[in-house]
């Protein structure tokens, strides 16, 4: 059973994305995983103010939504799952995220040390830089203008795109 491009292809594992009912991710996720289902559940720290005091608390990057990587079989367990919503799909099809795009994007949440903002909004394409400074020396990425600052962004297909701050100093083009 083959799909356009190559993308699926029976028993081979893809990753999918699931949005979860309301506030229900962190369980979503404990089902798949007693189930035996790869799931990716992209978590942060951050600080909220509550009562005028501020307090660290985790949350998830995208709210609603968590990433599954498994066969093309295995979506209608995913989706008969206790508190998922639906998968996320194009033209009847659920998305297939290419795992380049899940491997950049961990990457950035396990090392960027800045909080990653996710937006639904397309971005026309930025520049190729390589980040030459900071805790992602190496990194080949992708430079946008975003409310006014410069960020380095993870295209996630079908979905938006994960955006964290970069300074010009420290990234330098690709060519």
């Amino acid at each position: 059973m083959e799909e356009t491009a190559g993308k699926i292809k029976k028993n081979n594992l893809c990753w999918y994305v699931v949005y979860t009912m309301s506030k229900a991710e962190r369980k979503v996720k404990e089902r798949l995983d007693k189930a035996g289902i790869e799931s990716y559940l992209p978590l942060q720290s951050v600080v909220r103010l509550w009562n005028g005091h501020k307090k660290q608390v985790t949350v998830p990057v995208i709210p609603g939504c968590i990433f599954v990587r498994i066969p093309v079989q295995d979506i209608l367990t995913v989706s008969t799952t206790l508190g998922v919503a639906f998968l996320l799909k194009e033209e009847g099809k659920p998305v297939v995220v290419p795992d380049s795009q899940m491997e950049l994007f961990n990457y950035m949440l396990g090392y960027s040390g800045e909080v990653v903002e996710f937006t639904l909004e397309d971005f026309q394409p930025g520049e190729f830089v390589r980040i030459t400074s900071g805790q992602m020396t190496g990194l080949t990425g992708e430079i946008v203008k975003y409310k006014g600052r410069n960020k380095l962004i993870v295209r996630i297909e079908g979905l938006g795109c994960a955006l964290i701050k970069m300074s010009a100093v420290d990234v330098k083009k690709c060519k």
